[in-house]
């Protein structure tokens, strides 16, 4: 369903609403750069990391039943993704959930032979630490953790009886309860250079979504990642792995929250329906990464069905939804006070269109409404509640003009078709894009001193592909280089 209609890609915001106290919510027409980084040097793994990095440090031959809902406290404020570094540390909760974890993933990893073998092909606990420490840890140990590690060991044996599963058990145990395991570290002086054992975690666990694997780290040993063509041909082979697909998934699925497919709740609409327009437009955003394509594809999907659904009303087109998610999702304004539904519109008069309707219940908001979403969200009139084209509305010929003043000036559109174009051909979507990439890949909110880092990355958006603009990040001094920030 939702075919590329030929320009390609977005997806759901917020609905409108009024501001605190009733008072009209206000609004901006440049990308919001307002946030507030932490810029901290031990950065938690993610869950699925997490979950991904025990599997592959274990050599499990399949995924293991692992506690997957580690409790991860709220965040103070809004952030635009669930890896962002605000909403990652450990609470008590979270930490005997990981304690659980590791609990499971040692029992698995020796419960049998075989799984032993994988994990590690000797019968001598100082080779068992060496090996495994080094997965774990993404460096050699020190001279001082193997001593440490190989007392667990013998502690284990001690413990639980002489054998060598039951020693590597609890070295197991305190690995991944570790914090050199469970945190992605970057201390150092600021600004100068992540070493190669960094730079092959940080590439691994952006792209790949887990720990770097015994090759990546000994191309890290042989100083293979310190010069950017070698960190350059990391990133590229990674970029064809599968891995690399359901890391992007992610990235979309929060970009445009593809998981609101999962809340449509219309008479019109059949529950499997609805679970097929999720999946499909996310094999759409799969197929913009994976054959090369970029943002100028992604704004198709703001032409196709799913997104026009989902924005959509059983009377007709939900023009608040759909013009809040072209400003919040592509352009990243900051639609002040817009986290409420906005009141029911009041149903059609005789020969009034929803584009009257919408204009009469958001007359007092100017500002916002008036400004920002209402254009936007008007160029889409010209398909119904459904996402089918229509030409008349209650009877009246529709209207799909609007004017928008973007960063760059004021323009002028037909429809909804030509409105993608200028988005395309404009430097403010792109630069929005660029924002939203590198601020789940460096897990952080960004902000106004990264303008020139997204100046970049919105060029080679504007000229060339999704997996350039992963290039040009991975090349950039903000992913190779230490960040001002807390230790």
């Amino acid at each position: 369903m939702g075919g590329n209609t030929g320009v390609d890609g977005g997806a759901p915001a917020g609905s409108g609403g009024t501001g605190s106290g009733g008072q009209p919510p206000g609004g901006s027409n440049t990308i919001n750069l307002d946030g507030s980084p932490i810029y901290t040097r031990m950065q938690r793994l993610t869950n699925g990391q997490w979950e991904r990095a025990v599997t592959d440090v274990l050599r499990f031959a399949s995924p293991a039943n692992l506690p997957r809902d580690v409790s991860t406290p709220l965040a103070g404020d809004a952030t635009d993704f669930t890896n962002n570094e605000k909403r990652l540390f450990v609470d008590p909760q979270a930490q005997l959930d990981f304690e659980a974890g590791a609990e499971t993933a040692a029992a698995i990893a020796t419960g049998s032979a075989d799984a032993l073998a994988r994990l590690y092909a000797g019968t001598d606990a100082a080779g068992f630490v060496r090996t495994l420490g080094r997965r774990a840890f993404r460096r050699p140990l020190t001279t001082d953790e193997e001593a440490k590690y190989q007392g667990i060991f013998a502690l284990g044996e001690r413990l639980y009886g002489a054998g060598f599963a039951n020693g590597a058990a609890l070295v197991i145990r305190a690995l991944l309860q570790s914090p050199k395991f469970l945190y992605r570290s970057e201390l150092g002086p600021a600004g100068a250079p992540l070493d190669g054992y960094e730079l092959a975690a940080k590439l691994s666990f952006w792209l790949l979504g887990t720990t770097p694997g015994d090759e990546l780290l000994d191309a890290a040993a042989a100083g293979a990642l310190g010069a950017v063509d070698g960190l350059e041909r990391a990133a590229r082979a990674m970029l064809e792995q599968p891995a690399s697909v359901e890391i992007m998934r992610d990235f979309h699925g929060q970009l445009y929250r593809l998981a609101l497919y999962d809340d449509i709740n219309r008479s019109d609409v059949p529950t499997s329906v609805a679970s097929e327009l999720a999946e499909t437009s996310r094999r759409f955003f799969d197929a913009v990464f994976t054959n090369g394509e970029g943002l100028r594809a992604i704004l198709g999907y703001f032409m196709q069905v799913p997104f026009l659904l989902l924005n959509g009303r059983e009377d007709g087109p939900d023009s608040i939804r759909r013009g809040a998610a072209v400003a919040d999702e592509v352009l990243c304004l900051d639609l002040v006070g817009h986290t409420a539904p906005f009141p029911p519109l009041s149903p059609l008069a005789p020969g009034q269109t929803n584009r009257d309707r919408v204009e009469k219940a958001t007359a007092s908001c100017t500002g916002c409404h008036g400004d920002l979403i209402n254009p936007l969200g008007f160029a889409f009139e010209g398909f119904d509640g459904l996402g089918q084209p229509r030409d008349l509305d209650n009877g009246v010929p529709v209207d799909t003009t609007g004017t928008f003043s973007f960063e760059g000036g004021t323009s002028r559109f037909g429809d909804a078709r030509e409105l993608m174009r200028i988005l395309a051909d404009g430097t403010q979507a792109h630069t929005c894009y660029a924002k939203m990439l590198t601020g789940y890949a460096l897990q952080r909110d960004i902000v106004e001193t990264d303008r020139p880092l997204l100046g970049d990355l919105a060029k080679v958006s504007r000229e060339r592909s999704l997996k350039e603009m992963v290039m040009s990040l991975v090349r950039n001094p903000a992913f190779r280089l230490r960040a001002e920030g807390t230790p």
